[in-house]
């Protein structure tokens, strides 16, 4: 299995998609699970992943080769991330942030504990980073059988739900019912799943 090092050489010499490609999918996983920690939105938490790996292509030629390209991108996605709580309710906002021991003064402007949000990720080795992207997969594969055994009530919806990433409005008109009805379905079928794995 390659490493990240040996991805981001290449791509850095070939720059070519399928370099990109497969840095792109090395690299989300991880980079998706901790924007969520911080946004509390699996979707959102896509989004900005996917927007700061698009930049790994708009903007190579900033990064840095002596360090990791996983503290520049994680950095990019943290940044991204708060400009998305920030524009949240401004309460809440604030109470997301403390949480990462992030204070903001009245005129929004970070007063300590920017840098402790992402020492963590910078201090990780490679084995580390390839040791949570095995665990991740190794959820993923055991989730993915909790789903087949589900009861067909919630089968469907789940699938659509957490591997298809349909909207709650177009599962709703795929299986002609209620909207609330699909957001019930959805979270019970998570709980057993959470349950199963527990």
């Amino acid at each position: 299995m390659a490493t990240y090092k040996e991805l981001t050489e290449n791509f850095l010499r070939t720059r070519s998609d399928a370099d990109f490609t497969s840095l792109f999918y090395k690299i989300k996983p991880g980079l998706t699970s901790y924007v969520n920690k911080i946004v509390k939105d699996r979707e959102l938490a896509e989004d900005i992943s996917i927007n700061t790996l698009t930049k790994m292509w708009t903007k190579i030629d900033q990064y840095n080769p002596d360090y990791q390209i996983t503290t520049w991108l994680y950095r990019i996605a943290f940044n991204d991330a708060l400009g998305h709580i920030n524009n949240r309710n401004k309460q809440s906002s604030l109470d997301k942030l403390s949480e990462f021991g992030v204070e903001i003064n009245e005129a929004g402007e970070f007063v300590t504990g920017l840098q402790g949000a992402f020492d963590e990720y910078e201090m990780k080795t490679e084995q580390d980073y390839i040791d949570e992207d095995d665990a991740m997969m190794d959820l993923y594969a055991k989730t993915l059988k909790e789903i087949d055994i589900l009861k067909d009530t919630y089968k469907g919806i789940i699938v659509d739900r957490l591997i298809n990433e349909m909207k709650y409005e177009d599962i709703a008109n795929k299986h002609n019912l209620p909207l609330q009805t699909i957001k019930n379905r959805i979270r019970r079928g998570k709980s057993i799943i959470e349950e199963s794995l527990s």
